[in-house]
């Protein structure tokens, strides 16, 4: 190719190549998109607050869309129902919760970490029972509702996941192998703070336990040398 060809080649690209960019569309769609971000977030907070002070059931599209001061279309525009609100909360709390147990578990090792997870779990609970409740009925909601209990049970599918990660970390930290696989230890987690939290709705105070500390020695027990046939394990 000659230096004349590729002049004109250049030349003739260059043409092509709009000398003025629409600034003023771009700006004008950027800001219909912040905009429709924001209406979307303060459905979700309008949402969660109907939600916590009146439950899943009795929420209603029309109180929400009143306390967040849209219009029902505004809030259809954004959700095509009341489920799709809620399980749009809880995937963010979801991810909220993992991020808070990655923290931990880049601070803390063995007992410490063991100990602070359920912590957590349970400082949470007691910071805003309402969440609880709200969730718990909304699992016995969607039980009766096969496509919201299979988008609920996604949901839990992260939650378990990324607390099995937390506690494959802390045996592979300690050179261990734990009594349980890591993901039967986070479903005994779980299982343990909500059963502990229903109890507690029935009988206050009836268990005195330091459910932390149960959960923690659930999640330290190693492989004992006889695995598999009940024998009591070692203890990080």
């Amino acid at each position: 190719m000659t230096q004349a060809t590729g002049v004109h080649e250049l030349v003739s690209l260059d043409t092509q190549i709009p000398t003025v960019l629409d600034t003023v569309g771009m700006r004008t769609k950027l800001r219909r998109e912040e905009q429709v971000e924001r209406n979307r977030g303060l459905v979700l907070a309008a949402a969660r607050r109907v939600f916590l002070a009146r439950g899943y059931v009795s929420a209603s599209l029309d109180a929400i869309a009143e306390e967040a001061g849209f219009s029902k279309g505004v809030v259809y525009s954004q959700f095509a129902s009341k489920a799709d609100m809620f399980l749009s909360l809880l995937e963010a709390r979801i991810a909220e919760r993992a991020e808070q147990n990655e923290r931990l578990a880049a601070g803390l090792d063995g007992k410490d970490l063991a100990e602070a997870v359920p912590e957590l779990a349970l400082a949470m609970r007691r910071a805003e029972p309402e969440w609880t409740h709200l969730v718990l009925e909304f699992r016995l909601y969607a039980a009766r509702v096969p496509e919201l209990s299979e988008r609920y049970a996604r949901l839990h599918e992260r939650t378990i996941d990324a607390l099995a990660s937390v506690f494959t970390r802390l045996h592979e930290r300690a050179g261990s192998t734990p009594r349980y696989p890591a993901r039967v230890l986070a479903q005994l987690a779980l299982g343990i703070n909500t059963g502990a939290f229903l109890e507690q709705l029935a009988l206050p105070g009836a268990i005195d336990l330091p459910f932390p500390r149960v959960t923690s020695e659930i999640v330290l027990q190693t492989a004992s040398p006889a695995d598999g046939e009940g024998e009591s394990g070692e203890w990080l």
